[in-house]
């Protein structure tokens, strides 16, 4: 850096002109020389204020020869107060490079000569002097980066079914990996009971396909159901902690009813099944939920809805689900 600033201020010049117009306003031009690293600029100074003792001033940076003037903000110069500046004296100041396509550059100059005619001169700094240098301020992206990288397993159950049976346990299960913003899962669910062994078919009313000539039924209040389905999904984080998880796949779930049969004198004479049409539902399920990510734990949880493409006279079935498990 030293022996940057040597050749620096070895290979420039300084012409400090003034001009006196109208209202007593000066304009004083520093132009400096050529330097390989930063081409050739040239350093305005507008001094604001009348003929006096101390001036204001305002700078500017004009890349040679034809650049854009820009305006040096008062908070990128360091070591020169702009307000009340004495002419005759020299000062030490530094500019930063921030929006100027400058490197940082400490100069020395003398403020316009107590005559308004007299030329400047460049001084060599006192290399003697400590100079302390503001640290540049990092300043955070809005957005910060996701750094973590894992796999994660839950298990956990469906408890509640909307609008629909849920009589017989469903358990609920999720795997996947997270990498940063993003990750990948597998959702599982399965229900405990099996379907009973049956022939017939109801609507949500009565057995449809019932063709027994000596007896009748009766529906009980009993009921089975069985719950299938895989769902591969996509998570998108918004901070490490919380991840939104969308996806889709297939699943079935059907819904049975139960009924008693007896003959025509009223004696009970068996049970039967029937599998509900109505309320019975495979084919396309999507799912939607969140996971949330604490250390070692993991919980996921979500609404899967079967029925997305269902006729007029079958019903949609959706279950609420949440598991706990562990990231590794």
């Amino acid at each position: 850096m030293l022996k940057r600033l040597q050749y620096f201020l070895g290979s420039a010049s300084l012409i400090l002109g003034c001009v006196f117009a109208g209202q007593a306003q000066e304009i004083s031009n520093v132009q400096i020389g050529y330097v390989p690293e930063i081409k050739r600029f040239e350093v305005f100074f507008d001094l604001d204020s009348k003929q006096q003792k101390t001036y204001d001033l305002r700078v500017y940076v004009q890349e040679y020869p034809n650049g854009a003037r820009k305006q040096v903000d008062a908070s990128a110069i360091h070591g020169l107060n702009l307000s009340s500046v004495s002419p005759g004296f020299n000062y030490y100041f530094q500019i930063d490079a921030k929006g100027l396509n400058l490197p940082p550059s400490e100069y020395v100059f003398q403020i316009t000569p107590s005559k308004l005619d007299e030329k400047g001169e460049f001084k060599v700094p006192d290399t003697t002097q400590v100079k302390v240098v503001e640290k540049p301020v990092i300043k955070k992206p809005i957005i910060q980066p996701i750094d973590q990288s894992f796999r994660f397993m839950n298990v956990g159950i469906s408890p509640i079914a909307l609008g629909g049976e849920q009589s017989n346990l469903t358990l609920a299960g999720q795997f996947g990996v997270i990498r940063g913003w993003y990750g990948y899962a597998m959702t599982l669910h399965y229900g405990l009971a099996g379907s009973p062994s049956t022939g017939y078919t109801a609507s949500n009313e009565a057995i449809t396909n019932y063709t027994a000539t000596t007896s009748i039924y009766k529906f009980t209040k009993e009921v089975k159901t069985t719950r299938l389905s895989v769902v591969p999904a996509f998570l998108f984080g918004l901070n490490e902690h919380v991840y939104l998880r969308a996806g889709v796949g297939y699943g079935a779930r059907s819904l049975y009813w139960s009924a008693d049969e007896y003959n025509f004198s009223g004696t009970k004479t068996g049970a039967i099944w029937a599998q509900n049409s109505f309320a019975s539902q495979s084919g396309v399920e999507v799912e939607g939920g969140l996971n949330l990510v604490f250390k070692r734990i993991h919980v996921a949880g979500g609404i899967n809805y079967l029925g997305l493409f269902k006729s007029a006279d079958s019903k949609a079935f959706s279950d609420l689900w949440i598991g706990f498990g562990l990231n590794f």
